[in-house]
Order: structure tokens, then C-alpha cells, then sequence
């Protein structure tokens, strides 16, 4: 009997595809045709089935990313609480290993994307609150179980953090021998390390 399709199983084998191409081509040159012929078809026409066009594409390709990213937070969340908590989502967020890194290659051509394009900065914005809402609850968890002092500033160690993060994924890319993935946790390590003592 012929293998019963499964629509799930194909659309993410599609958007995976699209990550590919725009790891290694660039997101201007993921076409919809050269899409296609990666996947192993041989006209556009099956993409089509389950996404409209590019657009829709590229927005289920970034939205994924962000699923990804916030399914691996909240499982490493669910046992730890305080700097545990912060140190291992911070650790899911920036690109320091294989899985992550490639994520990363990939946002950074949405974030470029997004500059203009209203729904691509919606799904990045949304990402980015979630997150800082996180380690807002991180913070919050510290102060409560005496790991840092109660004066500590979370909104400016919260920004400290994600925009560090995010000039991760840039420096990662354009320094890869330099920002290796050990100096990247290094570098978040000692950030967190510091709120300890911060007054």
C-alpha cells in the first residue's frame, strides 16, 4: 500500500528546506522554485498546496524558529528556578551550538527582512517580549530566594541581557573564530554572575 501523506510532516519538511536555502543563498534568493526542487518536486505548484506564496512562507519559516525556540525554553524551565532558570534560557537563546547557531543564520535574514515587512517584525517583536518576560520572572525568582539583592534593576538587567544576546547572533556570525560558542556562554555566565553582588 502507498504511504499515506502527511500534510504536517511535509509543510515543516518544506519550511526546513526554506532554512536551508536561506542559510547558505540568502532569503532574497530562496525562490518558491528553487524551494521546490530542493524538496524533491518538480514544479512550485505542490508548495502552493500549503502556503499561498513566499510571503506566507517566510512568515511560517520565521514563526517556527520562535516555536522552536520557545518550546526548548520552557522545557528547560519547567525544574529550575532563579539564575538557573535565567543561565539556561539564556543559554537557548543565543547561537553557541549547532542547533541554535543555524537558527540564528537564518533570524538574522528575517530580522533584515522585517525592517520592512509589518507581519515578520510582529512575529520577531512577539518572540522578543515573551522573553524578556521570562527573564523577568527569572530575576523576580532570584531576589525571592536571596540569589541577588532586592535593589537590583530588572529592566536594565533585562536589557542587558537581550541586547547582548541578540549582538550575539550578529558577532557570531561575522566572528565565528572569535565568538565561539564557549566565549558566548562565558560572556552570559559573567553577566548573570554579576547580578549576584550588583547594588
Amino acid at each position: 500500500m502507498p504511504r499515506l501523506v502527511d500534510h504536517e510532516e511535509r509543510r515543516i519538511a518544506i519550511i526546513h528546506t526554506t532554512w536551508n536555502i536561506i542559510a547558505t543563498r540568502g532569503i532574497e534568493n530562496a525562490t518558491m522554485r528553487d524551494i521546490a526542487s530542493e524538496c524533491g518536486y518538480s514544479t512550485p505548484g505542490i508548495i502552493s498546496h500549503y502556503f499561498a506564496n513566499k510571503n506566507e512562507l517566510l512568515l511560517a519559516a520565521y514563526e517556527l524558529i520562535c516555536q522552536r525556540t520557545d518550546q526548548r525554553i520552557a522545557k528547560v524551565l519547567d525544574s529550575r528556578r532563579g539564575l538557573d532558570a535565567l543561565l539556561a534560557l539564556c543559554f537557548e537563546i543565543i547561537p553557541a551550538d549547532e542547533t541554535t547557531l543555524a537558527e540564528a543564520r537564518v533570524a538574522i535574514a528575517f530580522w533584515q527582512r522585517a525592517q520592512t515587512d509589518d507581519s515578520l517584525r510582529k512575529i520577531g517583536a512577539s518572540a522578543l517580549n515573551a522573553w524578556m518576560v521570562q527573564i523577568s520572572q527569572c530575576l523576580g525568582e532570584a531576589k525571592d530566594l536571596g540569589e541577588v539583592p532586592r535593589k537590583l534593576n530588572v529592566n536594565h538587567a533585562r536589557s542587558e541581557l537581550i541586547n547582548t544576546m541578540m549582538g550575539l547572533h550578529i558577532t557570531s556570525m561575522l566572528e565565528p573564530a572569535e565568538v565561539t560558542s564557549s566565549h558566548q556562554r562565558h560572556l552570559i555566565k559573567t553577566m548573570i554572575n554579576r547580578y549576584r553582588s550588583e547594588a
